[in-house]
């Protein structure tokens, strides 16, 4: 750990390793994240489509998602995982994207324990098994639901933890890790992982309804040939 002046709150908080500054400009380090995702959405909705043509629209969107979210949870999360005793001096485009981000979260430039076990489930479980529902949805399987619904709730309660454990530290214990510029905490901290809340909250809901109707159908069926046997 070395005290070096930084910008990260809260002020004097000692990082993991030595921090050295981005290189990148934000335009540019936002910009190049961007088109990354758009290219990996471009080629993983004509490859559904390819795969699928009668896929519904509705279930296009979830494949494109659960690509999306399987993606960085492996790759971007991972790299964290990997790295995060040095991330203060990492100088790559992840390295630098992620020195970005922790101006609304320092835990990620001092191994917090709670953030490093979580992003390490997170990158360990929900990434794969985020990519394997996308399979299912395409190829209209019967366990889709049952995986959409596990990832989604996964998903929900751990960025649930994430927010509710930063935010306990901010007003209870008057501990904060972004810094003091609105920006940091509504468009990195509170907008950026909001999707995280509310995407698997409307996936989760739509495997719900989807279950509660097989159910009702079946038992619409047995209650049928209950009928004829009597």
């Amino acid at each position: 750990m070395t005290p070096i002046s930084h910008p990260y709150f809260p002020e004097g908080v000692l990082l993991s390793g030595s921090f050295v500054e981005n290189t990148w400009t934000v335009p540019r380090l936002i910009l190049t994240f961007a088109t990354g995702c758009t290219l990996l959405l471009c080629m993983t909705l004509v490859l559904s489509r390819h795969a699928n043509p009668a896929l519904k629209l509705s279930d296009q969107w979830k494949v494109l998602w659960f690509v999306l979210t399987g993606s960085i949870h492996i790759f971007f999360e991972g790299y964290f995982v990997y790295n995060n005793s040095q991330m203060s001096s990492m100088q790559d485009f992840f390295g630098q994207l992620w020195k970005e981000y922790a101006l609304s979260d320092s835990r990620y430039m001092t191994s917090d324990p709670l953030v490093l076990c979580m992003e390490s489930l997170t990158m360990l479980t929900w990434g794969p098994l985020s990519w394997l529902t996308a399979v299912l949805i395409i190829k209209e399987s019967p366990f889709r639901h049952p995986f959409q619904a596990l990832v989604s709730t996964g998903q929900f309660y751990g960025n649930l933890i994430y927010f509710s454990t930063c935010l306990f530290e901010d007003f209870a214990l008057g501990k904060r890790y972004y810094r003091p510029e609105p920006y940091y905490f509504w468009w990195y901290f509170f907008f950026m992982n909001s999707f995280w809340l509310f995407v698997p909250a409307i996936c989760l809901g739509s495997s719900i309804s989807a279950s509660a109707k097989a159910f009702a159908l079946s038992s619409s069926v047995n209650n049928e040939r209950e009928k004829k046997r009597m």
